[in-house]
């Protein structure tokens, strides 16, 4: 059986599975980024933000979107880009993808 499912709802349902995916997540002092979302205690984060307005997002995390909803992978780029906008209120000018999960724009600074 096939669901016909809104762009807009879609759009919410994303946001909702990336709140349940992301809680707990922090926002840290990147060693590169400005900004890191990593969970506590761990050395690397999910995404790196730059104050220009660059996010990074770790492959992982864009495959997980794109698998689960059935959507390419610019559409899950996009869609993670407007939730950091929404959720962090930060301005999304730019994306790049992560491959690695050891990308320096990910690494967390050590205080």
């Amino acid at each position: 059986m096939k669901y016909i499912i809104t762009e807009s709802r879609l759009e919410s349902l994303i946001f909702k599975y990336l709140d349940n995916k992301l809680n707990g997540i922090k926002l840290k002092k990147g060693r590169y980024a400005d900004i890191v979302f990593a969970f506590p205690n761990e050395q690397y984060g999910l995404l790196g933000y730059m104050n220009y307005g660059h996010l990074y997002i770790f492959l992982d995390l864009r495959n997980d979107i794109k698998s689960f909803f059935s959507i390419t992978s610019d559409e899950a780029v996009d869609l993670i880009g407007k939730y950091v906008e929404s959720k962090f209120n930060l301005m999304v000018k730019y994306k790049s993808v992560a491959f690695h999960s050891d990308w320096a724009e990910l690494k967390v600074k050590k205080v």
